[in-house]
């Protein structure tokens, strides 16, 4: 008798918990689902410089390697892709990456069975982080933004971009937070 109270105790409360979820609006079901898929998941720890257009089984291959649970598809939408060539992406939840900065999720596309871009999405209010790591990071590298006369525009927000010049290809990333939204770095391989 005393082990079923317990029992029972629980079961209510899942099943109330599972009701209240279900009353909640998307957005926030959508943020619990992303919390709990990152749950125990390994640091993203290959370095933004090192990216190459290497095969996709390769990468495929590696990651799996370093038990990040990759969600692969092809038949992309144009929503779904960083260029038009892009035909299949690779997808994981990440807890953190690099300096243990906190992140939700890193992203491969592919084109032609090459890699073409990696995209990797950081949580809100990690961007002092991830600017302090990438000023390290990337310090001996050459920031085309600073150019003279070269402009490379703005994100989705209006913030200006900031471009590094890398050995196989470029970074993008955000010159300044927008606040409520997760910072992203995007690696392009060179054309």
């Amino acid at each position: 008798m005393r082990l079923l109270k317990p029992i029972f105790l629980a079961v209510v409360l899942f099943g109330a918990g599972k009701l209240l979820f279900s009353q909640l609006p998307l957005h926030y079901q959508n943020a619990v689902i992303d919390w709990y898929g990152r749950l125990g998941t390994p640091t993203y720890a290959e370095s933004p410089d090192h990216f190459s257009a290497r095969d996709q089984n390769a990468v495929i291959s590696e990651n799996q390697a370093r038990s990040h649970k990759l969600k692969c598809y092809g038949n992309l939408g144009p929503a779904e892709r960083i260029t038009a060539q892009n035909d299949y992406l690779c997808s994981a939840h990440i807890s953190n990456a690099y300096d243990n900065i906190p992140a939700r999720l890193v992203t491969f596309f592919f084109t032609q069975k090459k890699l073409s871009n990696v995209r990797i999405e950081f949580a809100d209010g990690s961007f002092d982080q991830l600017q302090d790591y990438l000023a390290r990071k990337l310090a001996d590298y050459q920031r085309l933004d600073q150019l003279p006369g070269v402009r490379f525009g703005t994100d989705a927000f209006g913030k200006k971009l900031v471009v590094w010049r890398v050995q196989h290809g470029y970074i993008t990333a955000q010159a300044e937070a927008t606040p409520g939204q997760n910072p992203i770095i995007l690696w392009t391989a060179y054309k």
